[in-house]
């Protein structure tokens, strides 16, 4: 959900209540033992910046591509669900209906087609752009940017000159 614009006039009350009044002591009869939290691997919700990759990315291995961008730009990897469902990557990196949704300050795409199941987990991005080598892709229409060519080719000059810029 999007943030409300805070209206100053607005003067909220305290109320506050006293616990003992809705719960009573009996109703804590379990006790924790041991804990046990396990890592999340991906932070892909809170990421600033995302390298997201679709069907077209083309394997598996293709992908690593992606992440060698990511680890130059600080960013997180996504998939469309297309790729997630080849085997390219982990459903946890999902991105779309049936993903997360995610507003990152910069969203690139590499190889995704734009179906509009994909489309609605990511068109609130900052900054969209596509790298894609079909120019009539119809994630385009919403890419601020687009990059048309093969991501073999796009990806790793971008990362070259990236290092080279910011030094």
């Amino acid at each position: 959900m999007k943030k409300e614009i805070a209206d100053p006039n607005y003067k909220g009350t305290v109320v506050e209540h006293d616990v003992k009044d809705y719960v009573s002591p009996d109703d804590f009869v379990v006790s924790i033992i041991d804990r046990h939290v396990e890592k999340s691997k991906v932070n892909i919700k809170n990421s600033p910046i995302i390298i997201s990759g679709g069907y077209g990315v083309g394997s598996k291995e293709n992908f690593q591509l992606l992440y060698d961008l990511a680890n130059v730009l600080g960013a997180e990897v996504g998939a469309s669900r297309a790729a997630v469902d080849a085997g390219y990557a982990e459903h946890e990196r999902q991105i779309g209906q049936t993903g997360v949704t995610v507003r990152p300050k910069l969203y690139i795409a590499c190889g995704i087609s734009g179906q509009i199941q994909h489309i609605a987990g990511m068109q609130e991005s900052s900054l969209i752009i596509s790298i894609n080598n079909d120019p009539g892709a119809p994630i385009n229409a919403i890419a601020d940017y687009v990059i048309t060519g093969d991501i073999e080719k796009v990806i790793p000059k971008l990362i070259k000159y990236y290092k080279k810029n910011s030094k």
